[in-house]
């Protein structure tokens, strides 16, 4: 399997942007225009900073990466909402805002990579069918309904380890197996969730599944 190992760099450029009203922060990782860029989203209790011993492997491989700070986060205005059946979810409206600002500059092709509440966001924009492809860590936390996880497009990657702490596992399995095809399954021996599954024993390979899904053509 895939290995790499993380090391953390500032980012190039930061971006300034809007989601229904609210400025949006995010780090620019490598440069644009570029044919392919991952879009990086981070989990409840933590911020775009996570992703920076991560958003590096990307751009080794030609990818640029933009790591997102979601409503309330490290400098962007207004504040997450939690997800409602019934209502918008503000993450997928600034992801929404965050594809539509790389294709202004020049990207064709846009990977979503999410963390934990970030997982389940990247899952959810994809129903929007513009993404190559999406991989979703410890994600999704809470069980979701076989009909959503049909709706998910793009080619799939789910992450997680086989003992969840937030026993996020079950539902990660569930989603999976109702999710279409293409898509992968990865899961690692251990407790550890989200961010935390980059520093377990396994840390390196689970990077390096996770990068060369996004970084691989077709």
């Amino acid at each position: 399997m895939a290995t790499a190992t993380a090391t953390s760099v500032p980012p190039q450029e930061r971006l300034s942007f809007s989601s229904d009203g609210e400025t949006i922060q995010a780090d620019l990782y490598g440069r644009l225009p570029a044919a392919r860029a991952a879009i990086l989203v981070h989990g409840q209790n933590w911020d775009a900073s996570g992703w920076r011993g991560v958003a590096p492997l990307f751009v080794a491989r030609g990818v640029p990466a933009l790591a997102l700070n979601l409503r309330g986060y490290a400098g962007s205005s207004g504040k997450t909402n939690r997800y409602r059946p019934d209502k918008p979810w503000t993450p997928v409206a600034d992801l929404r805002a965050a594809k539509a600002a790389l294709r202004g500059r020049g990207v064709k092709e846009i990977a979503v990579v999410g963390s934990s509440m970030g997982g389940s966001a990247a899952l959810v924009s994809s129903f929007e069918g513009d993404v190559d492809c999406v991989v979703a860590i410890s994600a999704p936390v809470a069980a979701v309904p076989d009909e959503l996880s049909k709706k998910i497009t793009g080619r799939k990657l789910f992450v997680c380890a086989d003992r969840d702490s937030l026993r996020a596992t079950p539902n990660v399995l569930a989603c999976f197996s109702a999710a279409s095809a293409p898509k992968k399954l990865v899961l690692f021996g251990g407790r550890e969730h989200s961010r935390a599954m980059f520093a377990a024993p396994y840390g390196d390979e689970a990077l390096g599944e996770i990068v060369e899904f996004v970084c691989r053509r077709g």
